[in-house]
């Protein structure tokens, strides 16, 4: 996915999504944006990832693919905790997803969640990057692509 996006760039549509209820509970906000003729989604996810959190966020992913969503910018700066033993299989949906449909980079990952993908032994296969303002435009140009 290539990070040489310019010029400010705005949501056509915006979808709520609720992944799991509970006492932590997850939801996603799922934005569409178009950038040089190209179709980005945004999926913004809030709150702790369980199993059942998990299969919806799979589906949604799945979803997306089948539609033709093109990149996919996964913002997790508001995602407090995922289930260590869940971090394969998300990974596993993400590369799924990048294969049928276009480019990813994973956004706004905290030290701590970071640490998880890390300890899971995924990290690797993670293209990360700071903000996902970042890499739409709205709070500068990054210029070139991180595989950090």
């Amino acid at each position: 996915m290539k990070a040489a996006f310019t010029g400010p760039t705005r949501a056509a549509l915006a979808v709520n999504l609720e992944l799991a209820h509970g006492a932590h509970g997850a939801s996603a906000r799922l934005e569409w944006h178009e950038r040089e003729g190209r179709r980005i989604a945004l999926l913004k996810l809030t709150g702790w990832i369980d199993r059942a959190a998990l299969l919806r966020l799979e589906r949604t992913l799945d979803n997306l693919a089948q539609r033709g969503a093109g990149d996919l910018l996964l913002d997790c700066s508001r995602l407090r905790h995922i289930d260590y033993r869940l971090v394969p299989a998300l990974v596993n949906a993400l590369t799924r997803y990048e294969s049928r449909a276009g480019g990813l980079a994973v956004c706004g990952l905290s030290v701590y969640l970071r640490d998880l993908f890390r300890l899971s032994g995924c990290e690797p296969r993670l293209r990360c990057w700071p903000a996902a303002s970042d890499l739409l435009g709205t709070a500068g140009d990054p210029g070139v692509e991180s595989a950090s």
